[in-house]
């Protein structure tokens, strides 16, 4: 977690502070800017307001928070409209509070998470977790099932099982689930299941942060895996000696 601040309109602060207990008032807003805000349709009003009197107010922000909140202002300014961490803020913090304004009580609800473990092919943690921290995993594949995620609907892929498998637990929320369970239900084929989409979804996001094919990676880290292995096993020599052997006959 970091401390950070941003200038907001005159009341705002006050409001919610009215409406939620100081001991949660960080986790609450991090949990609205990352599951419940949508930018409006019309982006220009991000910049809109008056700004007399803005007062700066500090609150906790985790690294996936953070990069959210970059994230929506660089859509906005890549639109063509003035946007900044504070501005952005202040849209977000009128829409909670209308949020909040309009529950009979001052939280918002609990969200339901569900945890589940999958089977993926051997490395896929480990080059997952050179684009993103364990601590943000959950909280990624979460948001791009949300917002991004499509099946690729082709179904040799989608049946392809791990050769070498390795399991990752996953927690999400249930709507996160649920969007899987009803994709499962639309492809309606025997054999692709949840944990199948799942393989997807962790390939998928992947390909988009490294800008690469997933598979490649995986299999890079599989073979270095391997080799490793091989050395341990018996010695550098000997490896040597063997890739030699293969290379020569993959020339044949």
């Amino acid at each position: 977690m970091k401390q950070v601040s941003f200038s907001l309109f005159l009341g705002q602060a006050e409001a919610f502070k009215s409406k939620v207990d100081s001991s949660v008032q960080s986790k609450i807003l991090r949990n609205y800017v990352l599951n419940d805000y949508q930018l409006p349709g019309e982006l220009s009003i991000i910049n809109e307001g008056d700004k007399k009197g803005l007062k700066p107010e500090k609150f906790h922000f985790d690294e996936n928070t953070d990069a959210r909140l970059n994230e929506l202002v660089k859509i906005v300014r890549e639109a063509g409209y003035k946007a900044n961490r504070s501005s952005l803020m202040r849209h977000i913090m009128n829409q909670l509070l209308e949020k909040l304004k309009n529950q009979n009580d001052s939280l918002p609800k609990k969200r339901e998470v569900r945890h589940s473990s999958f089977y993926f092919e051997k490395g896929t943690k480990d080059v997952l977790e050179q684009f993103i921290p364990f601590r943000d995993r959950n909280a990624a594949i979460e948001r791009f099932i949300l917002e991004e995620y499509k099946p690729i609907y082709d179904k040799a892929v989608l049946l392809d099982k791990p050769e070498e498998s390795e399991s990752m637990r996953v927690s999400m929320s249930a709507d996160a689930f649920e969007k899987l369970n009803r994709y499962v239900d639309e492809i309606s084929t025997k054999g692709v299941t949840r944990t199948a989409l799942m393989r997807d979804v962790v390939e998928q996001l992947i390909s988009k942060l490294s800008n690469a094919d997933a598979r490649k990676l995986i299999a890079e880290v599989r073979l270095q895996h391997a080799l490793r292995e091989y050395e341990e096993a018996f010695d550098g020599d000997v490896l040597r000696e063997r890739l030699s052997q293969y290379r020569a006959e993959k020339e044949e």
